[in-house]
């Protein structure tokens, strides 16, 4: 919408089911820059209102910021390059899906495939940053190569299937199958009741419980992006290296206190 007139934005077509409308047919559209002075970096688009049948919200968008206060629907940010996405609500599935840059917050939870790869292919969120306040579903990051995604509730099964790279944090519980047949990258769950034997595959070993300087590294970012972080997370991790049913380059961490 960058640059277009107001006739333009109410004029754009999009879907509606299998139709065509315009956007004007379906949105209230008003135009504030007056308001918060007319420069380029005041481009921001705020929604109000339950969106969560409205898909591809912000879809490639590389530069910016996207509001939502309410709840959206699937493929937020897809192909997100840059720019901001915040939604003061709950998102469908396929959250970022292989995103490449940016900032998606989520005050809620998401559904499955939060940062993954779209079905048949293999490279899922190659950079940016996913922080999700709420619970993720399945399979969150699921061949991601770079990038970070943080899930402060519980993760669902199989989150960082076919991982090659980047890193997940939970701070709830982590589902079952983590790291399957990952390649290489981090998982670092902070829930201190974490069973190894009932989470991980047993192609996965254990080989140390220590303290991490990139975890404590890594945890002192995301204070300083506004993520609250309890002192007690700095502590030990007890290390698995896996999957050794693929290259085996891959870690998971569980918090041991």
């Amino acid at each position: 919408m960058s640059g277009k007139s107001d006739d333009e934005i109410k004029n754009i077509e999009i879907f509606y089911g299998n139709q065509k409308k315009i956007l004007s047919d379906l949105f209230e559209i008003y135009d504030d820059s007056n308001s918060r002075g007319n420069n380029e970096s005041n481009e921001e688009i705020l929604i109000a209102g339950d969106v969560s049948m409205v898909r591809e919200i912000g879809k490639g968008m590389t530069k910016g910021k996207i509001t939502i206060n309410g709840n959206a629907g699937m493929h937020l940010g897809a192909y997100m390059e840059g720019g901001i996405i915040e939604v003061q609500g709950n998102t469908d599935d396929w959250l970022g899906a292989e995103m490449n840059g940016g900032l998606i917050k989520v005050s809620e939870n998401t559904g499955n495939f939060a940062g993954g790869a779209y079905y048949g292919s293999v490279k899922g969120m190659e950079g940016g940053i996913i922080v999700i306040e709420g619970n993720a579903g399945n399979e969150a990051g699921r061949f991601m190569t770079l990038g970070t995604i943080v899930i402060k509730g519980n993760a669902g099964n199989f989150a960082g299937v076919h991982i090659k790279g980047g890193t997940i944090f939970v701070f709830g519980n982590l589902g079952g199958r983590a790291g399957a047949e990952m390649h290489d990258g981090t998982i670092v769950t902070m829930c201190p009741d974490s069973n190894s034997s009932g989470l991980l595959l047993p192609t996965f070993k254990s080989n140390t419980i220590a303290k991490f300087s990139f975890i404590y590294l890594f945890l002192t970012e995301l204070r300083n992006c506004g993520i609250q972080i309890e002192d007690k997370f700095f502590g030990n991790y007890e290390r698995f290296s896996g999957d050794f049913a693929e290259q085996g380059k891959g870690e998971i961490f569980l918090f041991r206190g």
